[in-house]
């Protein structure tokens, strides 16, 4: 049998960076927030609602942080299986190009 408290301390961490990402996105009013540190965060002047944009980017990232979370928990349920690793990567993982594709169409709606 494995022992999963590392784990369980490190995902929930990861987790958790995630969610106050999220959260500090999400209660920044003044000045747009990016996607990522990769780019740059669009100009002031470029965007029609910087508090909407600034929430609905927080709820990516405080989705991603539960979906991590979920993931490793749904992983632990199914122990000793394929499904265990599918279920732990799945939550890292799967929601990267959704979470991308959620930012383009942010684009599209508040980018001048």
């Amino acid at each position: 049998m494995q022992d999963y408290s590392v784990g369980v301390v490190i995902v929930t961490l990861v987790g958790l960076v995630m969610v106050v990402i999220g959260v500090c996105q999400w209660i920044k009013r003044d000045e747009p927030v990016g996607f990522y540190n990769l780019t740059s965060p669009p100009r002031k002047e470029d965007i029609t609602d910087v508090s909407e944009w600034n929430k609905k980017h927080g709820v990516i990232w405080i989705l991603y942080g539960l979906c991590i979370e979920l993931g490793f928990w749904a992983g632990y349920s199914v122990k000793g299986s394929a499904l265990e690793v599918l279920f732990m990567l799945g939550g890292v993982l799967i929601p990267l190009p959704f979470m991308v594709m959620r930012h383009k169409r942010l684009e599209k709606r508040y980018i001048r």
